[in-house]
């Protein structure tokens, strides 16, 4: 009996509502969303429904121009305000397949999608692109581990006027010299660097000198790794002109000091998180900064500078700062000098 009633009172799928189908929809990953389209005339039609490609996600996919075009001319809008894609530069693939964009692709999307905020490129070959023709309504942008043409910041900071935040983590050929035409506006307030070996001490004292507005720069691994590089003088700079910055990340940053580090947390006032992981800091010389890392509230460490001691136990000498360790040390780690 009571089966009887749990099946006559149980609804299934066709009888939600199609609100209530929208909501489900907005969970799926894009593919299974493409897929789910395909069941019937009802679905299909909500699946095209602009509200559930605000943001396109594949970065779980590798798609060339072909189909790029398919996903850009049946489901993106005026809605989209970010997508993300991957590309084929680490597959080893023909060069007939490298690109997953094209320059009459971004004039499409600006057309198309004249909302549009962020835009995440990773593994992609962008050296067909012309940088000018980026969408100007770019608040954030990034190119992982992708390949760039040189001088494709140059333009940047007068076509991209509402960029606030860029990411060219790992990206190839990016250096002092890109980061001198990003030097040109003081409109950023995210940079990261990380793993952009070619990004030097003189790069870093630019940012430093005419970026005065960064909340968050991370140059974790990149080429500051020569002692005899001026870095106290970018320390300097740092601490005197990025009295905004709140989050810095220089793990494995090789010259830096004790006294570097002391002057920097002294100058940097908005300071909330650092990073120096794999760098030549023991744990005395942090015990001994207590009164000035203990203004933190993130500090991150590598297990070689800890020395043994535990973590709970730092964190009790700097009071309210937390202290996490890093799940890998970086590749130039100082203990491996």
């Amino acid at each position: 009996m009571d089966k009887a009633i749990s099946s006559t009172n149980a609804k299934k799928i066709d009888d939600l509502s199609e609100d209530i189908l929208l909501k489900i929809f907005d969970y799926l990953p894009i593919k299974e969303l493409c897929i789910s389209g395909r069941v019937c005339r009802q679905w299909r039609r909500i699946v095209r429904d602009n509200t559930l490609w605000r943001h396109v996600d594949l970065l779980d996919y590798r798609l060339d121009l072909r189909k790029m075009w398919k996903v850009i001319r049946s489901h993106l809008s005026e809605c989209l305000l970010s997508i993300k894609i991957k590309g084929f530069l680490d597959t080893g693939k023909p060069k007939s397949v490298t690109h997953s964009l094209s320059d009459a692709m971004l004039n499409d999307l600006k057309d198309r999608c004249p909302n549009l905020k962020e835009i995440h490129l990773k593994n992609c070959n962008t050296v067909n692109l012309n940088p000018r023709l980026f969408p100007s309504t770019l608040v954030k942008l990034t190119f992982e581990n992708c390949a760039i043409q040189p001088g494709l910041m140059k333009k940047f900071t007068e076509d991209l006027p509402e960029l606030s935040s860029l990411d060219v983590s790992r990206s190839v050929r990016f250096d002092d010299a890109e980061l001198s035409y990003m030097c040109g506006t003081d409109q950023l307030k995210v940079l990261i660097v990380n793993g952009c070996y070619r990004v030097t001490v003189e790069g870093l004292t630019k940012i430093a000198q005419q970026m005065t507005r960064l909340e968050r720069l991370e140059m974790e691994d990149t080429g500051i790794v020569n002692i005899n590089q001026n870095f106290e003088l970018a320390a300097h700079h740092m601490a005197r002109h990025m009295i905004s910055l709140k989050h810095l990340n220089l793990k494995g940053c090789i010259p830096l000091t004790s006294t570097n580090l002391q002057n920097l947390v002294f100058g940097l006032k908005k300071l909330q998180t650092l990073n120096v992981a794999c760098c030549p800091l023991k744990y005395s010389s942090l015990v001994e900064m207590e009164p000035y890392l203990r203004k933190l509230k993130l500090l991150e460490l590598c297990t070689h500078q800890m020395e043994g001691h535990s973590t709970e136990k730092l964190e009790s000498i700097l009071m309210e700062c937390s202290v996490r360790l890093v799940e890998k040390c970086a590749s130039k780690c100082f203990h491996q000098h």
